[in-house]
């Protein structure tokens, strides 16, 4: 698994900087409230690596007392941090299920 997260890391430096990092929050309007699904981090699986906030194109996923955190004002379910995150520890769930178990 380290070798993956490592090999994933080396790949991502080499790309060439064109606008700076990826992850970069570009504006303080709300623009989550679109979206239909949402990715939803799995704590017990996740190694905090931070691929995910390294990739997501929105700038809401960030590490906050010791965790990764998604900032769901914001995001909008894209599904990038799903298929970029090593160990598969974000699950895509529609929105209308969150919305009934209260996440």
């Amino acid at each position: 698994m380290q070798k993956l997260v490592q090999q994933r890391l080396k790949k991502l430096e080499a790309m060439p900087k064109l606008i700076g990092p990826v992850s970069v929050k570009v504006s303080d309007v709300p623009t989550g409230t679109w979206r239909y699904r949402r990715p939803v981090i799995r704590h017990g699986d996740c190694v905090k690596c931070g691929i995910c906030a390294e990739y997501c194109p929105c700038g809401v996923i960030e590490k906050t007392e010791g965790k990764m955190v998604i900032d769901y004002t914001y995001c909008k379910g894209c599904g990038i941090c799903t298929t970029e995150c090593p160990k598969k520890a974000i699950d895509f769930v529609l929105e209308s299920e969150c919305n009934k178990e209260g996440d």
